[in-house]
């Protein structure tokens, strides 16, 4: 990788790093209980236990993408914790391979097996490998979305404008959030191929698969809702109480309890779109008449975002944080600087940091949120590692 006379080809690389990962992530997730899961996991497998048993996705909030790839295993498989654990263990194997073609495609091959590597053992995307919760399989079809981002550049025709925008609508049916982001990759597109029409065709066929579920919510609910209803969310992280949590201290334990205050729990009886009204309604008059506390949020925010560690888990865990993105995030601010004459490539990961991260901030942030994009941190770490050791070598090779 580093050198000439270490000779692999790129095909046997790729099956080392996809083997490495996934036996690294097997091994962590065999060992778990099968009742150690988060909350929300409960949450994302009882939607897929409604759709099994043919009761459909109900009035929940969430997109249906992730319970419905989670409702065909357990069709195909049977409920199995650890089967779903070995599957969210080969994506985030298959994530390791597509950064890699990420890598060299916005850089280098050197650079993609670089931050391939990285990311075999990385610690955040293994530890969900062992969880239920949508990131592993985000983070995966994000990768996916931006590699077929990247190849329509290079070559701006219908059959790729097509699968490009397919990924986009499959992505966003996961998480809306990524959403504003794409919107940017079609204007991306534009100023890459200098074609208008290739960003059009993505962003046409983007809407196309997102549009059956679009159709489903206005005949579920009477309204346009181009994906799902997210004023809950704004309300949870836009209020008193939320006030309170932002001022709490660090803990070495993770926080393990759910606590739904009384007037959101009153709120949740209503029927959805009800609720929905007054969580909008109260969240907006509450953030117009706290500018100051609002501001106050939105910085709060954006540290947790990028915190270098998390602010509740064991010490060992932010131990080996601080050892991972703790020097990956410096990393990868000064790859940005340094790769700034490739900026037409470098702008779309770039401008999915900004992007992303703003869409966040007006709602509960956490470093779970960030972990679906920490893979294009690694890859322009990935580029300052390449660029020091290059410089180095030639520094020594001057010296001899």
């Amino acid at each position: 990788m580093f050198s000439k006379n270490i000779l692999i080809t790129e095909k046997t690389f790729l099956k080392l790093i996809f083997l490495l990962s996934l036996l690294i992530r097997i091994a962590y997730v065999v060992r778990l209980s099968p009742h150690n899961l988060s909350l929300d996991s409960y949450d994302w497998m009882g939607i897929a236990e409604n759709i099994t048993a043919g009761s459909g996705l109900g009035d929940t909030w969430r997109p249906p993408g992730y319970s419905v790839f989670l409702s065909i295993i357990i069709l195909l498989f049977g409920k199995s914790i650890i089967l779903l654990r070995i599957i969210n263990s080969v994506l985030g194997s298959l994530t390791c391979i597509i950064v890699f073609f990420i890598g060299k495609k916005v850089f280098s091959s050197s650079v993609g097996k670089i931050a391939s590597i990285l990311l075999c053992f990385y610690p955040y995307l293994i530890a969900y490998a062992g969880d239920l919760l949508s990131e592993t399989f985000y983070t995966f079809l994000i990768s996916i979305a931006i590699f077929f981002i990247l190849l329509c550049g290079e070559k701006p025709n219908l059959r790729n404008s097509i699968i490009t925008g397919i990924m986009f609508g499959i992505t966003a049916l996961v998480k809306a959030t990524v959403l504003p982001f794409f919107l940017f990759a079609c204007g991306w597109l534009w100023w890459k191929t200098k074609k208008i029409k290739t960003g059009l065709y993505v962003g046409i066929f983007t809407l196309i698969t997102i549009s059956p579920w679009t159709l489903r919510n206005f005949i579920h609910y009477d309204r346009f809702i181009l994906i799902s209803p997210g004023y809950q969310s704004l309300w949870i992280a836009n209020n008193d109480e939320t006030m309170i949590l932002e001022t709490s201290g660090e803990r070495d334990k993770p926080m393990t309890e759910n606590y739904v205050p009384p007037r959101q729990q009153e709120i949740l009886k209503l029927p959805r779109m009800e609720s929905e009204k007054i969580f909008k309604q109260e969240a907006i008059d509450w953030i117009k008449s706290n500018p100051e506390k609002f501001r106050w949020l939105l910085k709060r925010r954006l540290i947790h975002f990028w915190r270098l560690y998390p602010m509740m888990a064991y010490k060992w865990q932010k131990i080996a944080a601080m050892i991972t993105s703790g020097i990956y995030i410096p990393l990868c601010f000064m790859g940005i600087i340094l790769s700034i004459k490739n900026f037409k490539n470098t702008s779309l990961i770039i401008f999915l940091f900004i992007i992303y991260t703003a869409v966040h901030l007006p709602f509960a942030t956490m470093i779970r949120y960030r972990t679906p994009i920490d893979p294009y941190i690694i890859i322009f770490a990935a580029y300052t590692i390449h660029f020091i050791w290059t410089k180095l070598k030639y520094f020594i090779s001057s010296r001899v």
